[in-house]
């Protein structure tokens, strides 16, 4: 068989996808790329920045004269840039994952080993966000493909029973699962999770992926009471708000007002309890945004407290409604309100995380980050246990009191 260095870029989809083309063609991972005979490098389009990085890393690993697989988003989007950039490289569209020239969701990755097993549930969205390349990629607009729920239970039976302990349900937009089939009866989020739940024995964890607000407050009521009533399901949420202006939401294409979004994270929060996680995104300097709308952004943080944010500085992508709008933010400016907005939002998580000290709760350890012991508490904030390798650690439970917290990390001692 042949050996693949592989590397991903973006999205948990992203991830799954790659592993599954990795499968498809045959290929054995390697972790250099001077082992491999093929190298493969699966591609996102959401940022400037990311595809500038991106296409000097394909010029780079192309200059390996190994056989190159550029694959994703950004090979749909800038396919002759990336020629120029490596001319030999065989270019894969998002369509093409599963072989074919339509993304049909009938292949799942299988599972090979280690503590996650990535299940993308779906591909497309039901927005058209006028600042996203990602639906002329993958499909939006209206457009999801939703895998068949007898395959996804069936993969995440046999990765449960051969040993994996958390379950990454991922997708473009994971609550639009079933739209394709209009959310008849086993065809929803809720009706998948709660198979899930039934169907699949052992111990482990499930963590949902990221959901447009709007469409997550279709299945808000259901799709809370159970991960209330089940422990296997991690209390946490990445909901992407992107503003706090209702004018630029409006400017955006998103079909949700900020009191929405509010009342939303509350009614979380109220089923949950307030360590409940919510994590979101939010663009800063998008064609139009004033000063006085910026700072709304920011208030929305600290009053909502929200626990994660990733901010992100508006990015004109090719083929997108925002690309051309008038009265662009220099970047001087969007640099400043990142900065701002990123302080702010590392303070609130930092309280957040100081809310956690002195409790405990049980963690499942699933990784040695930089040499830190780290695993994943029932609300999916991060935990450092220790410092090493994490010998015999590893995809184990353990209950852990929690006895400092920073922005990013909880710190916790393992109770014996």
């Amino acid at each position: 068989m042949a050996r693949a260095y592989i590397e991903t870029y973006g999205c948990w989809l992203a991830k799954a996808d790659a592993e599954i083309i990795r499968q498809r063609l045959g290929l054995v991972a390697v972790e250099r790329p001077e082992d491999a005979d093929v190298v493969m490098i699966y591609t996102c389009a959401v940022r400037e920045d990311g595809e500038v990085r991106q296409l000097a890393r394909i010029r780079e690993l192309a200059g390996l004269r190994k056989e190159v697989v550029v694959a994703g988003c950004l090979a749909k989007l800038r396919p002759y840039t990336i020629k120029s950039a490596a001319p030999n490289a065989r270019l894969l569209y998002p369509s093409e994952v599963e072989g074919g020239q339509k993304r049909e969701m009938k292949v799942l990755p299988r599972y090979e080993g280690g503590v996650i097993y990535t299940v993308p549930l779906q591909v497309g969205c039901l927005g058209n966000c006028t600042f996203c390349a990602t639906k002329y990629t993958r499909g939006g607009a209206g457009y999801v493909k939703s895998a068949n729920p007898d395959d996804v239970v069936r993969h995440v039976k046999e990765a449960v029973a051969r040993g994996a302990k958390e379950i990454y349900l991922t997708g473009q937009d994971v609550i639009t699962y079933g739209f394709d089939m209009r959310w008849r009866p086993g065809w929803s989020l809720p009706d998948l999770l709660e198979r899930i739940l039934r169907e699949v024995e052992g111990e482990y964890r499930v963590r949902i992926g990221m959901s447009e607000p709007w469409v997550f407050a279709r299945f808000a009521d259901r799709l809370l009471d159970i991960v209330k009533g089940d422990r296997r399901v991690y209390r946490y949420f990445h909901l992407p708000v992107q503003s706090g202006s209702d004018k630029v939401l409006r400017a955006m294409g998103r079909r949700y007002t900020v009191d929405e979004y509010r009342e939303l994270v509350r009614k979380i929060r109220k089923t949950l309890g307030e360590f409940a996680f919510v994590a979101t995104d939010i663009i800063v300097g998008f064609p139009g945004e004033a000063e006085d709308d910026f700072w709304e952004s920011v208030k929305l943080v600290e009053e909502l407290q929200l626990d994660k944010v990733h901010v992100a500085r508006f990015s004109p992508r090719p083929f997108t409604e925002a690309a051309v709008m008038p009265r662009q933010v220099p970047d001087a400016e969007k640099k400043r309100r990142s900065k701002i907005l990123s302080e702010v939002s590392l303070r609130v998580a930092r309280l957040r995380n100081g809310l956690r000290v002195g409790s405990r709760d049980v963690v499942l350890i699933d990784e040695v980050d930089h040499g830190l012991v780290v695993g994943r508490a029932s609300d999916y904030r991060q935990v450092v246990v220790k410092r090493g390798r994490g010998d015999g650690l590893i995809g184990q439970y353990r209950e852990v009191q929690i006895v400092a917290a920073g922005a990013v990390y909880l710190y916790g001692d393992i109770v014996e």
